[in-house]
């Protein structure tokens, strides 16, 4: 097989050998049927390695354009890719009668998913709802530099479709990144692919381990896109409590030997909401129990990044010796959400299954957006970026700390965050942050009240301040503000209490 590859292209060079053999299919050079040569016979008559010919032959099968045969060999497929059918719309629709109009009634959401404004209520002056990172902080000027230099990259680079593990160079960063993290990233143990942000990396999982009506466990409270995405799957959603110190595991034994469950879905370090970091025995007894009930663990790693006190915390995928933990982890946190990179590290023994989900559902993520970033990284602005703002969100989680103990009566407590963007505040039993977030907001105040990190969007005495986007000085006027309204609703408790007696008597 006669492919001239071009070293000095910046077009990979299996992507080289995807474009020439599917062109050889296409123009009938390779006819259907016809043998293509092995892997290692390929690698040698090309001075490649094994690896560069089998990511091909992967995205080639993928494709439809090549079918490997158990113990015969690889061929052009019998059909391959690139044949279109085509016909006139008035032909398809001869003889046809119209249609009756489709009943979209049993497809709506269910009305618990998600809850959204269009646009923000006016007049809201400190906004402390919002667990994400600050605009202000982004390098744009550097991100721009960037993206401008990759113009300059060869054209066919804008119109390559990634293979749907990810942009190599990104990949092979990532894998030295888990195994500087504790993870066994030999060839075949883990392997780490790309996907467009968490939410897509558990939707992801989500397809190939629970279907619908099917069972998963989450802690409760809970970040509010994990329930939503459950809603939207029909996947059913029993709660595990959550403490000072993470899951409660005894609870989750309990369960597991009651319930039928095909998933653990888990933030073990800095718990959204909570904040709250999984203590070292209650990660081995998890583990244990995944391994004694044969039920995989999804660890949400979304901010392991974002520390600012303590020993810095391995994954739990770095103590999962038995191929029990599927690991996301995530960019949107700590660079920027709206470039929707993340990424699985799995084990190895299901790596090609999800691959071959992925492609199915997405056929890749953006192969622009991944070079981007990982020239972002390579250029070292990535670790600068993050030194930056953790230093920024250090002082602001601080300012916020500072102002609680100053003006929070001591009826409320709340959980101090090693890492993260939020807090998580307790109520007295009187009141709840639904109530009082609609008296906090009439004095410009906004954070997210309990319903949105519980199962059934139940509300109760807690609620979230978040302080990445929040200036020291907005962070102490809302701690302020929302002080004086608890105190004005405990003052309000207690003569209704005081009243209700004197009526008794």
């Amino acid at each position: 097989m006669n492919i001239i590859l071009d070293r000095d292209s910046r077009l990979p060079l299996y992507r080289q050998i995807i474009d020439t053999i599917t062109n050889w299919v296409k123009s009938g050079e390779l006819p259907p049927g016809a043998s293509v040569p092995s892997v290692r016979q390929l690698a040698r008559d090309l001075g490649v390695g094994i690896k560069t010919v089998r990511q091909a032959y992967d995205e080639l099968v993928a494709n439809g354009v090549l079918d490997t045969r158990q113990g015969s060999g690889t061929f052009v497929s019998d059909r391959p890719a690139g044949l279109v059918f085509s016909m006139d719309r008035d032909e398809l629709r001869e003889g046809m009668d119209e249609l009756p109009p489709m009943i979209w009634q049993p497809y709506k959401f269910d009305t618990r998913f998600g809850q959204f404004t269009i646009k923000r209520e006016e007049g809201v002056q400190v906004e402390l709802s919002l667990a994400q990172p600050d605009p202000s902080l982004f390098p744009f000027e550097r991100i721009k530099q960037v993206a401008t230099n990759m113009l300059w990259y060869p054209k066919e680079m804008f119109f390559d479709r990634s293979h749907p593990q990810g942009y190599q160079p990104l990949v092979e960063y990532l894998e030295r990144e888990m195994a500087l993290a504790g993870v066994d990233m030999r060839p075949g143990v883990n392997e780490v692919i790309i996907s467009g942000g968490f939410q897509r990396a558990l939707s992801l999982i989500l397809d190939l381990l629970a279907a619908r009506g099917e069972m998963v466990a989450v802690e409760m409270p809970t970040y509010a896109s994990i329930l939503n995405l459950l809603i939207v799957k029909g996947i059913q959603c029993v709660g595990v409590p959550v403490d000072g110190a993470g899951m409660d595991t005894e609870y989750l034994a309990v369960l597991l030997r009651k319930e039928r469950i095909k998933a653990i879905i888990t933030v073990p370090t800095y718990h959204n909401p909570t904040g709250t970091v999984l203590a070292n025995e209650r990660r081995a007894h998890l583990l244990r129990l995944a391994a004694q009930h044969r039920v995989p663990v999804i660890e949400d790693d979304w901010g392991r990044a974002l520390r600012y006190e303590g020993n810095a915390v391995p994954p739990l995928k770095a103590l999962d010796t038995g191929g029990y933990v599927i690991h996301i982890g995530s960019f949107s946190k700590t660079f920027l959400p709206g470039l929707r990179i993340g990424w699985i590290t799995l084990p190895g023994e299901i790596a090609v299954t999800t691959l071959r989900a992925k492609f199915a559902a997405d056929k890749g993520d953006s192969w622009f957006l991944q070079v981007m970033l990982h020239e972002f990284i390579s250029r070292g602005y990535y670790d600068k970026h993050l030194r930056k703002t953790l230093k920024v969100y250090n002082q602001r989680r601080l300012a916020l700390l500072e102002a609680l103990r100053e003006h929070m009566p001591p009826e409320v407590s709340w959980i101090r965050p090693a890492g993260g963007l939020s807090l998580w505040l307790r109520l007295p039993r009187s009141i709840k942050s639904l109530p009082l977030q609609k008296e906090c907001s009439k004095r410009g105040l906004e954070f997210a009240t309990a319903n949105f990190f519980n199962m059934e969007r139940e509300d109760s005495s807690e609620l979230r301040l978040s302080f990445g986007r929040a200036s020291e000085e907005e962070l102490r006027e809302g701690a302020r503000i929302l002080a004086e309204e608890i105190r004005g609703l405990l003052a309000q408790h207690a003569g209704s209490v005081e009243k209700s007696a004197d009526f008794s008597e």
